[in-house]
């Protein structure tokens, strides 16, 4: 393991968890006109990257791959719902649902893998996705509701994360291509419903610097996760993806919001949950590596 990747890492999980104070100085604009602009701004970062990296073939290579484009549309179109549904979150003073939600993303993944990729499932694991389950269902018979936000974050980026295992491309270049795709129709957005006082022309400098630098705040963790990633172990990965919903629990606080009851539950339960299936990956990851050492050891004592 480096050190330098695990600051890399450490550094992308902490610009995600601390990105709704950045969208909180852009909640006086329209939350579309906002959206179209990131995908815009973030493709252009993009497109300049990999052009300093000389990687432009690749993304033409990419694009020219039938077999991998139908598979990287339909992964745009879950990562526009997610980006989209956090920005309107925010703006609405959510962000301890979309804290929720990304706290729920594993086990909607762990879940996912069991039933789509037919990985299999301990019962320690399996007790995890109960709990989660049951924090859903106490919600709901108790409080009649379950946050939406919550919800369709944790299952959009799931499933966006589930199209992406089918396919296997590089994470930047990944998502220029997924940027790219949406980049027409955000384009036909803002020319034919953004150019007035809803959008373009309400613009101020500051504004369209803190645009500018949505692109930046969107691909740059995506560049530092895609360095450091291949060099950490799976479990560490596994422990830093609560990062950032944990520092978005304590954005949300900064931003004034407060844990009602229907929220301690739901809290509560995926926290559980989380814990369950955290102390299941230590004791396989454990029970590798013992099985590994036995190996070697058996094949040293034969030799």
């Amino acid at each position: 393991m480096k050190k330098k990747s695990l600051l890399l890492v450490l550094g992308c999980y902490m610009i995600w968890g601390v990105q709704p104070l950045y969208w909180a100085l852009l909640d006086h604009m329209d939350a579309y006109f906002l959206m179209a602009a990131r995908v815009l701004t973030g493709a252009l970062f993009c497109l300049a990257y990999m052009a300093m990296q000389k990687r432009l073939p690749e993304l033409i290579d990419l694009f020219r791959d039938g077999k991998r484009m139908k598979y990287l549309v339909p992964a745009s179109l879950f990562l526009l719902a997610d980006w989209a549904i956090f920005l309107v979150a925010v703006q609405n003073g959510n962000v301890l649902d979309t804290s929720l939600g990304y706290f729920m993303g594993p086990l909607v993944v762990f879940s996912l893998s069991v039933f789509l990729f037919k990985e299999p499932c301990g019962a320690l694991k399996a007790a995890a996705i109960g709990l989660s389950v049951l924090g859903v269902a106490v919600t709901l018979l108790t409080f009649g509701r379950f946050p939406p936000v919550a919800l369709v974050l944790a299952l959009a980026f799931s499933i966006y994360g589930a199209i992406k295992k089918l396919v296997r491309v590089e994470p930047v270049l990944s998502i220029t291509a997924e940027t790219l795709i949406l980049t027409p129709p955000a384009i036909v957005y803002i020319l034919f419903f953004r150019m007035g006082e809803n959008g373009v022309a309400a613009l101020g400098g500051m504004d369209l610097l803190l645009l500018i630098g949505a692109g930046i705040v969107t691909v740059v963790p995506m560049i530092l996760y895609s360095f450091g990633v291949n060099d950490l172990p799976l479990m560490m990965m596994g422990f830093f993806q609560y990062l950032s919903p944990s520092l978005s629990m304590i954005c949300g606080f900064l931003m004034g919001e407060h844990l009602s009851p229907d929220r301690t539950i739901s809290f509560a339960f995926i926290w559980a949950a989380l814990a369950v299936f955290s102390f299941a990956v230590v004791r396989e990851e454990r029970q590798k590596r013992l099985r590994a050492r036995k190996v070697i050891s058996d094949s040293e004592d034969l030799i």
